[in-house]
């Protein structure tokens, strides 16, 4: 009766690749942040358009992509009988993802501002020098 053997421990360097690999994502996301820094200072020279801005999809789409490309390396890490490097990457995904959707939604409502308030009509506001309005009840 032959047993298969047990697969070697390899917990410190799991550990030691998870860490790697965190400090790796936190690179890739400093530097998309900082290149995005950079963006805006060729407009401010454009002329201002009337009305609110456009949304802006490149930083949503740029953090998508990371998201994305740790998620791929997370389960590849998982499949290839890794322990602790894909829980720190599918954790990185997750914040990665929520901050995501976070910056989405608050682009959209820098974009999409709500409307003034429509003025009330067939109100008067009562003033005590007169007008073209009579105030209630004197």
């Amino acid at each position: 009766m032959a047993t298969t053997p047990r697969p070697r421990q390899r917990t410190v360097h799991d550990v030691l690749l998870a860490l790697g690999l965190l400090l790796l994502d936190v690179g890739f996301v400093l530097f998309a942040v900082f290149t995005l820094l950079f963006r805006p200072w060729g407009s401010r020279y454009d002329p201002e358009r009337p009305g609110p801005p456009p949304m802006d999809w490149v930083p949503v789409l740029t953090f998508g992509a990371i998201t994305a490309g740790i998620l791929l390396l997370a389960f590849a890490l998982w499949r290839g009988g890794w322990s602790w490097a894909p829980g720190g990457q599918f954790a990185a995904a997750l914040l990665l993802a929520f901050l995501t959707v976070y910056g989405a939604t608050e682009e959209w409502a820098r974009s999409h501002p709500a409307p003034p308030p429509a003025p009330a009509e067939g109100r008067c506001v009562c003033t005590s020098g007169g007008g073209p309005c009579e105030c209630p009840g004197g």
